[in-house]
């Protein structure tokens, strides 16, 4: 979003009269008339521009000034709900907006209301120079030290886990419940193979469901295809959607996006590592960059481009608290799959977590299985998951460790003459992977087994029979062939078309059109999962030294003008208030503004700057409670109100959004609608002991 200083004064001139006019009189002193919006803008920013106010704003800047400004300056265009979200936890609402009313009027701060109707916002562009040296990632990011290093045997995914899960799946009758956890048998079942895991076992049973790998029917069934494309992707690309899909079903773009900003985030924890809260916050600044495009995106040219990009542009808008919500869930995801490891406790009691290393693939000659008496294979780490699936589609999984234990069954067996494989492809892939001989006795009963099997066979599917002088023509078609299932015999193919081609006009383009067409159902042709790129650190979050994050270069050593320097300017400024000739109630309210350092300068203590504005209300002042009520009805801000809990025990605060007010005799009636609930509540407004208009 452009910020640029007539951004900023096109920005100030829109505001409201009211504001607009306190503003420019608390800065400028008083308005001459006749006035003129774009020149007063103008003389505003002079008067920012001067060094000695320039110096003063930025010495009156406290901690949560720094915080709140860093946030800004580090997801630049922020708008207000998003940023909200990201201090939640942090502070309270009413505590949030009082504080962006506070940077506002103090110039830091403007806000610009899109045709979205959101408010976004941006650091002042006059400012901006001066501030940048002062803000940096470790106001939001602190890092941590670690008081107790954690001694725990930390769990990691790894390929052999993901092929021993599917294999134990494959193998066995497993169902679900009505809300997708997993029954007893199977939870029963896993355990003997997964002992401890139950909680990693259920998350990756819905991550599966999720992205299609598995089905669930009358039982859960194992996407054969689509799970070869999911295994042709990276270890962490493959990690980083099972984290993704772990909780949702998301669309596909939803899919790259937050899998990127998982790969992003792990990529950017520094070794010292981060507490939860830290690295949640990472990943909300990475996804607010928009830095997460895929790794074919830069690929993308011309026309299908700008589809995309329009597509994406129509898509309804994420909702902020919902987006935090998820990217929790993710990362108690990657937690668990031990992407993210516990390291120790923080000197502040906090957990500190840091990226984990993955395991390496072996090279590519490794010879990891080892047969053993009774039909028992065991498996060593060092596959890829691409390699492992046909080895583990003819095995069933014993028990998963350093070293799994796997048996060759008749039923692991014929699961694998189910998906095309036959006694061939089978010695052909033990002997890849087993560096001694297959024992007889196993090659007697696998032939055996295939041979049971295949005493009667039952094809679906589309049959292509071909006339004897078009056999060689038919067997030399890529376009044909790419789609033989089996040749049943000369001139009969069985073929695996998907089930949207238009059949006709496919062998007319292939030059040899179809007779007597009968339709039979056959598998969809399986998309490839969405691109991604290996997780990025950006600049910004390097450590110590030079920053630069696209947004600007700043130095982690420069520190704020120290609270001392503060201090002193503020009881100056005091001092000079306490000599001025004015009534109690206006040097009472110039105190309050020079306490919450909108005045700069003694230049500014004038009755100009007073602001006449109410925005607090007691309970006993009925007439304020009304006229504040009436306000925020008019002008849709929110109001903070406190009242006695129905039980009698102490006071409830409630932050909403007014929508009706209405007169009784003796009372009014208050309709509430609470923030980011949706919830309406009546409420007699003589019972609000306290009411504030937060009002920005």
């Amino acid at each position: 979003m452009e910020n640029t200083i007539n951004t900023w004064a096109e920005a100030i001139s829109a505001l409201p009269d009211k504001d607009f006019f306190n503003l420019m009189r608390l800065y400028l002193g008083k308005i001459q008339t006749p006035y003129n919006k774009q020149r007063l803008a103008s003389q505003l920013a002079s008067f920012l521009k001067t060094p000695k106010n320039t110096n003063a704003i930025l010495t009156l800047l406290t901690a949560k000034d720094l915080e709140f400004l860093s946030a800004l300056y580090f997801m630049e265009g922020i708008d207000k709900e998003s940023l909200l979200q990201f201090f939640s936890g942090t502070c309270q609402i009413s505590e949030f907006y009082t504080k962006l009313a506070n940077l506002r009027d103090r110039l830091l701060i403007y806000s610009v209301t899109k045709d979205d109707g959101k408010t976004y916002l941006l650091l002042n562009p006059v400012l901006l120079p001066s501030l940048e040296p002062l803000l940096n990632i470790e106001e939001l990011l602190p890092r941590p030290q670690v008081m107790n290093l954690s001694m725990d045997d930390n769990f990691i995914l790894t390929q052999e886990f993901l092929a021993s899960f599917i294999c134990c799946v494959r193998n066995n009758t497993f169902t679900l419940k009505n809300d997708g956890s997993l029954k007893k048998n199977a939870i029963n079942r896993l355990e003997e193979v997964f002992p401890g895991r139950a909680k990693c076992m259920q998350l990756l049973m819905t991550s599966f469901l999720n992205l299609g790998l598995f089905h669930e029917g009358k039982k859960v069934d194992v996407d054969d295809d689509k799970l070869l494309k999911f295994a042709k992707l990276s270890p962490k690309q493959q990690y980083a959607l099972l984290c993704a899909a772990s909780s949702t079903h998301l669309s596909r773009e939803g899919l790259r996006k937050h899998s990127q900003i998982l790969l992003d985030t792990i990529a950017s924890i520094p070794q010292d590592g981060l507490s939860k809260k830290s690295i949640l916050r990472l990943a909300f600044i990475l996804g607010q960059k928009g830095d997460t495009a895929g790794a074919g995106s830069s690929a993308l040219k011309g026309r299908f481009a700008q589809i995309l990009e329009a597509a994406r542009a129509q898509q309804k808008p994420e909702d902020a608290a919902q987006t935090k919500d998820f990217l929790d869930r993710m990362m108690d995801s990657a937690v668990e799959f031990g992407l993210i490891q516990k390291k120790g406790i923080g000197t502040d009691g906090n957990e500190i977590f840091t990226a984990t290393e993955l395991q390496p693939l072996a090279p590519q000659n490794i010879k990891p299985v080892n047969i053993e008496s009774a039909f028992s294979v065991s498996l060593m780490p060092g596959l890829s998951l691409s390699l492992l699936l046909p080895l583990t589609h003819f095995l069933d999984v014993k028990s998963y460790g350093i070293v799994s234990q796997f048996e060759i069954t008749k039923t692991s067996a014929t699961s694998a003459f189910d998906s095309g494989m036959d006694v061939e492809s089978i010695f052909k892939t033990l002997e890849t992977f087993c560096p001694y001989e297959i024992p007889q006795n196993m090659k007697v009963n696998i032939q055996e087994w295939y041979n049971a099997y295949s005493a009667a066979v039952l094809y679906h599917g589309f049959v292509l029979k071909v006339a004897p002088e078009n056999i060689a023509f038919a067997e030399n078609n890529p376009n044909i062939q790419k789609y033989v299932q089996e040749k049943l015999t000369d001139g009969i193919y069985l073929l695996n078309l998907p089930e949207d081609i238009n059949v006709n006009a496919f062998f007319e383009e292939c030059g040899l059109p179809a007779k007597n067409l009968k339709t039979a159902v056959t598998k969809a042709e399986v998309l490839d999962f969405p691109l991604l790129r290996d997780g990025r650190k950006p600049a910004f979050v390097n450590g110590a030294g030079r920053v630069d994050g696209g947004l600007g270069i700043r130095s982690a050593s420069c520190l704020s003008s120290s609270s001392e320097d503060a201090e002193k300017l503020l009881l100056t400024l005091e001092k000079t208030l306490s000599t001025m000739d004015l009534d109690k109630n206006q040097k009472e309210n110039l105190a309050n503004r020079i306490k919450n350092r909108l005045i700069i300068t003694p230049e500014q203590l004038s009755s100009e700057a007073i602001r006449t504005e109410i925005l607090e209300a007691e309970g006993m002042d009925f007439s304020g409670k009304f006229h504040l009520i009436e306000a925020s009805l008019k002008e849709g801000d929110l109001i903070e109100i406190q009242m006695p809990q129905a039980s009698g025990a102490g006071y409830a605060t409630i932050v909403g959004t007014a929508r009706a007010l209405e007169r009784m005799e003796g009372d009014a009636l208050l309709s509430l609608m609470v923030k980011d609930e949706d919830e309406l509540l009546n409420i007699n407004v003589s019972r609000i002991t306290h009411l504030r208009r937060l009002h920005f």
